[in-house]
């Protein structure tokens, strides 16, 4: 016999967590609904504009809703598209860009209850990334920001 769960079920909606207006479309905190996983929603539509390189120390899992993107995953590159998924695992440097046409829009599922973020903006180099991501993986920064959502 299952096990009854110890959390109500709950909604939240658009209006609480999203932004329709900013890149950073919404961040809802697995936290506040008392889960172990955090959804962050990104979408542009500039072609080559995308989350920077950086890390968490947790498992990532990206879904492409509409668009393609290039990612960098350490010393990867993974093209993907619309119903595509993509892994960035724990302590892996990783970040992505909007490959176009168009816009790209992604729900981003963070395997942690809270959003903790590591960027190495620094060793980026966005303008060659789009022509040879896999040259911009595998080096050793320090983070220069850390962002933890309280």
């Amino acid at each position: 016999m299952p096990i009854r769960s110890k959390i109500e079920p709950a909604i939240v909606t658009a209006g609480e967590w999203q932004n329709p207006e900013q890149r950073l479309r919404g961040l809802l905190e697995g936290k506040s609904l008392k889960t172990n996983i955090t959804l962050i929603r990104y979408v542009t539509d500039v072609v080559g504009e995308g989350p920077t390189l950086h890390v968490h120390p947790y498992d990532e899992i990206f879904t492409i809703t509409e668009g393609r993107a290039r990612f960098t995953v350490g010393d990867r590159t993974i093209d993907a598209e619309a119903g595509d998924v993509v892994l960035g695992p724990a302590n892996i440097p990783h970040g992505y860009q909007n490959l176009g046409p168009g816009r790209l829009d992604t729900l981003d599922v963070h395997l942690s209850p809270e959003w903790i973020q590591f960027d190495l903006a620094r060793g980026w180099n966005r303008s060659s990334l789009l022509l040879l991501a896999d040259s911009n993986a595998g080096f050793a920064a320090e983070p220069c920001e850390q962002r933890v959502q309280e």
